[in-house]
C-alpha cells in the first residue's frame, strides 16, 4: 500500500468509528442505584451551555426524598456547580442533562428550587425513565368526545342533524382544563422554553398563562430558526445535547427545547419529566444548538436554535419523554390566504403538530397571530372567512363565515376554524387524518352587523303542507335598512292548532334550541360527523325554527314527542330511569335557513301561526 495514503485512510477511519463507538458506549451505560446515594457524594453531569460542545459540571449529592412527586417516584436532590452555574443557577434547558457517578447512569437533571440562593435541583432517576418507553409499541388513541356532541337531529329525519357549540364544545373544555391558575409548590419541574418565531409579543403573553400552566416557559426575544430539510446523523444527539420538539414550522415557528439523558441505538430518553403528559404522541424533534446561556432572577435560560429533523417523540410520560431517532412524521400543512385591510394579498405557509390535545390550540394562535399582523384588534372591523379542512378518503369540512365587531375581531375569527378543528381532532374515527387546512380571510376596516328589526310572513293562517315566505326587516348602524326573505315549509304531521316561528340569526337560534332540544346524537362514523359539522349555523344566515307546543320528554338522547300516559307511568315508576328523563313543552318540528349574506345577523324575532286542520 502506498505510505502516503496511510494517514488519510487512517483519519477517515478513525472518523467513520467514532459515531459507532460513542453508540457502544452509550449501549453499555451502566445505571447507579438510588439505594446508593449518600449525603456528600460526588458526580458530574454534562450538558451544553454554548454553541454544540458537551460540558461537565458538578454534582453534590444530598439525599433522596422517597416518593416525592408521586407513588413509586423518588426524587433526588443535589447542589449543582462549575460552568456558568454559580451566576445562572439552574438554566430551562438543562431539563435531560445525565448526571454520572464513577461513569453510571443516576438520572437527569429535572427539578428546580423557585427562588433558591443556590444552584439546587432535583434529579430523576434513570430507572423511572426508562419505563416511559412502551413494550410492545402501542398507538396513540385519543377519547372520542363524539358521545356528547350536541348534535340537533334534522327534525322529520333520521339523518345526523346540526352541531350547535356550547358549553360542552371540545373547544371550550380544553380552555376550561388549563385553568391558569399558579399551583407550583416548594419545587416544580423545569419549565420548558418555548421558543418563538413569527409569532406577535401580545399573543404570547395574552396565552402566556396556559403555556405555563402546561409548563411551557415563553422565551420572549428568542433566536429561532426552523429545521433543515437536510437528514440528520444519528451520532449528533449524545447525552447533554440539546433537542427542540417542533410544534409550528414554516412562517411560523415554535418549538419546545430539553436536554438529552440516554441513548440506547435510536432509543432516546430525554427531559427528566413530562412534556405535557400526553401519553402516544408523535411530535418531530430537531438537534438545536445553543447559543448561549442568560443568567435571569426569574429564571435562567438557554437560547438555541433547532437544527436538521433528527427524529420523533413518540411517549410523553410522567418520568420523561421518548424518541425514536430516524423516524419520522407528518404534519398539518396550514395555508392562510389573507385579504388584509390595507388592500394587500398576504400568504402564510406551516405546519403544525397532528395532536388532538395540541394541534387545535396551536391552530388558534397560529390565525390570531397572522390576523393581528396586519389587522386591527380594537375598533370597527369584519373579518370574511372562507376554508375547509381537508380529509383523506371523506368530504371536506367547510367553512364560511362572517365575524365583524369592534373589539378582538382577529380572535374570533381564529375560534371559527379551532373549534370544528378541536371536534375532528378530539375524536378517534380511525379514518380520520387531516391532510391539511385552507383558510382564505378577507378584511375591511367597518362594521357590517345588521340586527333583526321586524318579521311577518305571507299568511298568518297555515295548514299541514303549505309553503310560506317569511320577510325579514335588518337594520344597520348607520340606520339602513335590508330585507331577507326565508322560504318556511309547514310539515304534513303537524297536528297543533298554533306554531310559533323563530327568525334569527346563527348565534340567537343557537342559543334558544340548546335550551330545549335533544342534543345528545352520537356521530356513527367520521362521515356522519363531517356532515354535522357542515350543518353548523353561522353569523351570515337568517335561520328560522318552527316550534311546537308538544310535550315531550328526552332520555339518553332521544326524544318522545306528546307521550302517551302509559309510556310516561312507566318511566317514572323506576327512580334509576326517571333520574335521566328530561320534560320539555317544547318540540323542534322544522329547520330553516336562506343563503348566505355580507353581514353579520344579529337578534331574533318570533311569529305566532295559526294553523287550519284539514276537513274543518
Amino acid at each position: 500500500m502506498n505510505r502516503a495514503l496511510l494517514p488519510i485512510l487512517t483519519v477517515a477511519l478513525a472518523m467513520g468509528l467514532l459515531p459507532a463507538s460513542h453508540l457502544r458506549a452509550q449501549e453499555d451505560t451502566q445505571f447507579f442505584p438510588v439505594s446508593e446515594i449518600q449525603p456528600g457524594l460526588k458526580g458530574i453531569g454534562k450538558t451544553i451551555f454554548q454553541g454544540d460542545t458537551i460540558e461537565d459540571f458538578q454534582v453534590e449529592f444530598l439525599g433522596v426524598l422517597k416518593n416525592a412527586l408521586t407513588a413509586k417516584h423518588d426524587l433526588i436532590i443535589a447542589r449543582l456547580s462549575g460552568g456558568p452555574l454559580e451566576k445562572t443557577g439552574v438554566i430551562a434547558g438543562m431539563s435531560g442533562s445525565p448526571v454520572y457517578v464513577d461513569g453510571k447512569l443516576v438520572g437527569a437533571v429535572a427539578i428546580s428550587f423557585p427562588f433558591s440562593k443556590e444552584p439546587l435541583a432535583g434529579i430523576t432517576p434513570i430507572a423511572d425513565m426508562v419505563q416511559v418507553m412502551p413494550s410492545p409499541p402501542t398507538v396513540a388513541s385519543a377519547a372520542n368526545p363524539a358521545a356528547s356532541l350536541r348534535i340537533a337531529p334534522i327534525p322529520g329525519s333520521s339523518a345526523i342533524g346540526r352541531f350547535i357549540p356550547d358549553e360542552n364544545n371540545p373547544l371550550e373544555r380544553w380552555l376550561n382544563v388549563l385553568d391558569p391558575g399558579d399551583r407550583e409548590g416548594d419545587f416544580t419541574g423545569l419549565r420548558l422554553p418555548l421558543r418563538s418565531g413569527g409569532f406577535p409579543s401580545e399573543v404570547l403573553r395574552d396565552h402566556a398563562p396556559i403555556f405555563r400552566r402546561l409548563g411551557l416557559e415563553p422565551m420572549q426575544g428568542a433566536v429561532l430558526s426552523g429545521g433543515e430539510d437536510r437528514p440528520s446523523g444519528k451520532s449528533d444527539l449524545l447525552p447533554g445535547s440539546m433537542i427542540s420538539l417542533l410544534l409550528v414550522r414554516g412562517d411560523l415557528n415554535l418549538n419546545v427545547d430539553c436536554t438529552v439523558t440516554y441513548r440506547r441505538g435510536d432509543d432516546l430518553f430525554a427531559c427528566g419529566h413530562r412534556f405535557i403528559m400526553a401519553g402516544p404522541t408523535k411530535i418531530p424533534f430537531a438537534s438545536s444548538r445553543v447559543i448561549t446561556a442568560v443568567p435571569s432572577l426569574a429564571s435562567s435560560f438557554k437560547l438555541d436554535a433547532p437544527g436538521p429533523l433528527a427524529g420523533v417523540i413518540t411517549q410523553d410520560r410522567f418520568g420523561a419523554i421518548y424518541g425514536v431517532v430516524g423516524e419520522k412524521t407528518s404534519q398539518i400543512p396550514v395555508h392562510v390566504r389573507l385579504q388584509s385591510g390595507l388592500n394587500r394579498t398576504e400568504e402564510y405557509n406551516l405546519e403544525i403538530v397532528q395532536d388532538p390535545f395540541l394541534s387545535p390550540l396551536l391552530l388558534n394562535i397560529a390565525l390570531i397571530s397572522t390576523l393581528s399582523a396586519t389587522e386591527r384588534a380594537i375598533g370597527p372591523a369584519t373579518l370574511e372567512l372562507k376554508g375547509k379542512i381537508r380529509l383523506a378518503g371523506n368530504d371536506p369540512v367547510e367553512i364560511e363565515d362572517i365575524i365583524s365587531g369592534d373589539v378582538n375581531t382577529p380572535n374570533s375569527a381564529a375560534l371559527t376554524f379551532a373549534a370544528p378543528f378541536a371536534i375532528l381532532m378530539g375524536t378517534s374515527f380511525p379514518d380520520l387524518q387531516v391532510e391539511g387546512v385552507d383558510i382564505s380571510v378577507a378584511a375591511s376596516t367597518e362594521k357590517r352587523v345588521a340586527t333583526i328589526e321586524q318579521v311577518w310572513s305571507s299568511q298568518s293562517e297555515v295548514a299541514p303542507g303549505d309553503k310560506i315566505e317569511v320577510t325579514a326587516l335588518l337594520r344597520t348602524p348607520s340606520g339602513e335598512t335590508i330585507v331577507h326573505k326565508l322560504p318556511v315549509q309547514i310539515p304534513e304531521s303537524v297536528r297543533d292548532r298554533s306554531l310559533s316561528l323563530v327568525v334569527g340569526g346563527g348565534a340567537a337560534i343557537n342559543a334558544l334550541q340548546a335550551r330545549f332540544s335533544p342534543l345528545n346524537a352520537t356521530p356513527r362514523n367520521l362521515q356522519q360527523l363531517v356532515e354535522a359539522l357542515n350543518k353548523m349555523r353561522r353569523n351570515n344566515c337568517l335561520y328560522g325554527l318552527l316550534l311546537a307546543p308538544q310535550r315531550s320528554l328526552v332520555m339518553q338522547g332521544d326524544e318522545y314527542p306528546s307521550p302517551p300516559p302509559s309510556l310516561l307511568q312507566t318511566f317514572l315508576a323506576d327512580p334509576a330511569v326517571s333520574s335521566s328523563v328530561t320534560f320539555s313543552g317544547t318540540s323542534v318540528v322544522g329547520d330553516f335557513e336562506n343563503k348566505p349574506v355580507p353581514m353579520n345577523i344579529r337578534g331574533q324575532k318570533t311569529l305566532l301561526l295559526k294553523v287550519a286542520q284539514t276537513g274543518e
